[in-house]
């Protein structure tokens, strides 16, 4: 991370040198600077109470997500389906700058790690940005994901594994031999491996080779100190530990990317059995809730999946947009009509590929999804709601969804397409002038 960090331009890089209270303070701050259209990398030099800085707010922006993994904007889908076709496996080497300081038995402390507090209803300080690798417990392949913990008490988190993803699953196999599965927490890698591990990969699919793919080079990987598990071997910091089986307690509430805080949660605990880092290491956090940051880096990979796969049947698809406004649950798209029909057959194919889905909306190749005053324009002047919409009720979905009724939502799909003997014209100005006007702004 911190090579990364050091090739970002000064333009890019927020730094707060001024002693910082980190509870709250650094979520206010990114949310005001989303209020006025900025996105930097945010960079808390003395945190206080903890004795190492603080960087957030990476995630912010879709172009530096882009160029995070080499590519220009607009490049990243191809570049992910790449990676995915092309994986790099992961190799393991003796030893790892992640293990200069090794702390275990009554060295142990997680408080002592610059863990915040972000919204007021918030159970207490969370980590959010910790990717968890653990191993499936029959093929021992790793598996990383990321789950809201709760700072509890030196040694021990709150978890809650509410995607249902492929911990939970692997946690269930090892609750049923009476065993506790052993998970690592990684902060602070490449963002090439936050964004791997963000994906939603097949089971038998390595996310530490997906990064390899997309840098371009096999992550180094170094084993942990006390569990079977390995962790990227120049990560900042890494805590090992086991979560337990067969154990609850409460956890929460936590103020989740709907922006909404709740108390849904699979309740688990997460005991700590070492901490390791480097001998300065730099604490990363994830501005959770209804954040660009925390719904970009959640849906890049999605993104990029469904658009491929939809593409695939789509032929004439030119762009998909998860909207920030729509947190999960909302796509828009775009596409080259080619016979009536075919709009409704691909918003029934998008609505199938992402089950978070529970509005969609398809607008014309000439439509910016990504500029939502456009998407609206289209369904102001190309939609008819007795004709141009279908809904399909009790379909499963995200049951962090407060509107969902246990685990169930209603999906509606909008056609805001044009039909192809349409006759009515967009007004628009000859190209010549747009440049003009273009340059003439940009040279102020």
């Amino acid at each position: 991370m911190r090579c990364y960090l050091e090739s970002l331009p000064a333009e890019e890089v927020l730094r707060i040198s001024d002693p910082t209270d980190i509870d709250y303070r650094p979520t206010a701050l990114v949310l005001e600077l989303e209020k006025r259209r900025q996105a930097p990398v945010v960079m808390i030099d003395r945190p206080v109470g903890f004795d190492m800085p603080v960087v957030t707010n990476l995630f912010a922006s879709r172009d530096r997500i882009a160029r995070m993994v080499g590519v220009a904007p607009g490049g990243f889908n191809e570049a992910w389906t790449a990676a995915i076709e092309n994986l790099l496996p992961a190799t393991v080497v003796d030893d790892g700058a992640v293990q200069q300081i090794v702390r275990t038995g009554p060295e142990i402390d997680v408080g002592t790690l610059p863990i915040s507090r972000h919204f007021d209803k918030d159970a207490g300080r969370y980590v959010g940005s910790g990717i968890l690798v653990c191993k499936d417990p029959d093929t021992g392949t790793r598996n990383l994901s990321y789950q809201r913990l709760q700072l509890k008490g030196p040694r021990k988190f709150g978890a809650s594994l509410h995607s249902r993803g492929h911990i939970w699953e692997h946690l269930q196999r090892c609750e049923a031999r009476g065993r506790n599965l052993e998970v690592a927490i990684v902060i602070g890698v490449h963002p090439a491996i936050n964004l791997a591990a963000a994906a939603k990969v097949a089971m038998d699919v390595d996310e530490f080779a997906v990064a390899g793919a997309l840098l371009g080079q096999p992550v180094e990987l170094v084993r942990c100190k006390t569990i079977d598990v390995e962790v990227p071997a120049q990560a900042e910091i890494v805590i090992e530990g086991e979560i337990l089986a067969d154990e609850h307690e409460d956890e929460g509430p936590f103020g989740e990317y709907t922006g909404y805080s709740t108390s849904r949660s699979t309740r688990n605990v997460f005991v700590v059995k070492a901490i390791t880092h480097r001998a300065s290491p730099i604490f990363h956090d994830i501005i959770p809730g209804y954040s660009s940051e925390h719904l970009l880096l959640g849906r890049a990979a999605k993104e990029a999946h469904t658009f491929m796969r939809l593409k695939e049947m789509v032929p004439g698809l030119k762009a998909l947009n998860f909207p920030k406004s729509g947190t999960h649950f909302h796509a828009y798209m775009s596409f080259k009509k080619t016979a009536e029909g075919q709009t409704r057959q691909a918003l029934m194919l998008l609505l199938g590929l992402d089950s978070y889905l529970k509005l969609v909306v398809a607008v014309d190749e000439d439509v910016d999804v990504f500029n939502e005053e456009e998407v609206l324009w289209a369904l102001a002047t190309r939609f008819q709601a007795d004709a141009d919409m279908f809904m399909v009720p009790d379909v499963f979905c995200n049951r962090l969804d407060p509107s969902s009724a246990d685990g169930t939502s209603a999906k509606l799909a909008l056609d805001a397409t044009a039909p192809l003997d349409w006759d009515a014209e967009r007004a628009v100005v000859p190209a010549a002038a747009s440049a003009w006007a273009t340059s003439l702004l940009d040279r102020r």
